[in-house]
């Protein structure tokens, strides 16, 4: 498996373990592993879904069937917290993630071992300017101020926090 493949299901994983993977991604996920030769039962099943009526729980499931087929260990929580806010940071500058939603997805750097933990006060403050100020619609500046967020957490990512 390449290591963009690895990347794109040890993501999933850590998703599932702070909230729901993404039904769409853990399909598109396991056909792409398919695609590449990895074609256990559990891969087959998760690929046989309908990304429109898979839901997050069964997702989560059929996810974690994947990982423990191909013997993956559980990830740590610093691992997994960089995984997911390193893809949301990525999301978010190419705009395949609207503000809003990822502004709330960066609320991952508090969770506990984070090594990104002395960021919450930024996403808490960026989060309440959007809800509070804004009434849940970012504006020009908003999305200007998540998306250098994204991008400092991103440098932060590369410059030697676990992933």
């Amino acid at each position: 498996m390449d290591d963009g493949l690895l990347r794109r299901l040890r993501t999933e994983q850590a998703r599932a373990l702070f909230d729901d993977a993404d039904p769409h991604e853990a399909v598109m996920l396991a056909c792409d592993l398919l695609v590449t030769g990895v074609d256990g039962d559990a891969v087959v099943t998760l690929a046989s879904e309908s990304v429109r009526t898979l839901s997050a729980r069964d997702a989560n499931r059929r996810l974690a069937a994947v990982v423990a087929e191909l013997g993956l260990a559980e990830l740590e929580p610093p691992v997994a917290v960089a995984l997911v806010a390193g893809d949301t940071c990525e999301r978010i500058l190419d705009r395949r993630l609207r503000t809003e939603e990822g502004i709330h997805g960066l609320y991952v750097v508090g969770h506990e071992g984070s090594p990104l933990d002395d960021l919450l006060p930024a996403v808490a403050a960026l989060a309440g300017r959007l809800e509070d100020d804004l009434g849940g619609r970012a504006d020009d500046e908003l999305r200007s101020r998540v998306a250098a967020l994204a991008r400092a957490i991103l440098n932060r990512l590369a410059s030697g926090v676990p992933s």
